[in-house]
């Protein structure tokens, strides 16, 4: 699990933990309030969000596999310990390590995923 923002933590577990706590209490806020215009682009917004947490979670698992988590935690391979602690189904966890591992060969693909295009 991702530390908190401890001092020695890197720069990305203190990223996904603030996000993760910051999208939580976006979540749960009443958006009644909220005029049409800002539901409209904080829709496009929460969208290319999406794309860029995608893009990062995509990278993390492509290092985890680098790095042979999968197998040093007793799995098979990195996409079924992955699938086990995230709850997802196998096969797609599979297929999602595959699309991970083959953005390294496709740049534009990856900066457009990071840029939340």
């Amino acid at each position: 699990m991702a530390k908190d923002s401890r001092h020695h933590a890197h720069t990305v577990c203190r990223a996904v933990a603030k996000s993760r706590r910051k999208t939580r209490q976006a979540a749960t806020a009443e958006l009644w309030s909220m005029s049409d215009e800002d539901v409209e682009a904080t829709l496009v917004e929460a969208s290319r969000l999406r794309a860029q947490a995608v893009a990062l979670e995509l990278r993390l698992v492509a290092e985890a596999d680098r790095r042979h988590a999968g197998e040093r935690a007793g799995a098979t391979d990195t996409a079924s310990w992955w699938a086990h602690r995230t709850r997802q189904e196998r096969r797609v966890a599979k297929g999602r390590a595959r699309l991970a591992e083959s953005l390294d060969r496709h740049e534009p693909t990856s900066a457009a995923l990071v840029e939340g295009a």
